[in-house]
C-alpha cells in the first residue's frame, strides 16, 4: 500500500451547510416548478419536511461534534 504522507484530506463538511445545500436544489428544480399545482396542505408539509430536515441535520452536526470532541479526550490521554 502506497500512502502518500503530504495527504491532505478535504475538510468535513458541515452537514448543516449539506443539507441547506440539498434543500435548496430540491426546491429551486422539483418544489418551485409545482408551485402553481400545490394546494394549501401541500406547501404546509413541504415546509414540515424542510424545517424536520433543518432539526435532523442541526443534530447530526451536534452529535458530530460531540463525538469529536470525545476522540480528542481519548487521545489526549
Amino acid at each position: 500500500m502506497n500512502i502518500n504522507p503530504e495527504f491532505q484530506s478535504p475538510q468535513r463538511p458541515n452537514f448543516e451547510d449539506v443539507m441547506a445545500e440539498g434543500m435548496d436544489f430540491l426546491f429551486q428544480k422539483f418544489i418551485l416548478p409545482q408551485t402553481e399545482k400545490l394546494d394549501q396542505d401541500d406547501l404546509e408539509t413541504v415546509s414540515l419536511i424542510g424545517v424536520a430536515f433543518k432539526d435532523i441535520a442541526s443534530q447530526a452536526e451536534a452529535y458530530h461534534q460531540m463525538y469529536e470532541d470525545k476522540e480528542n479526550d481519548i487521545s489526549r490521554n
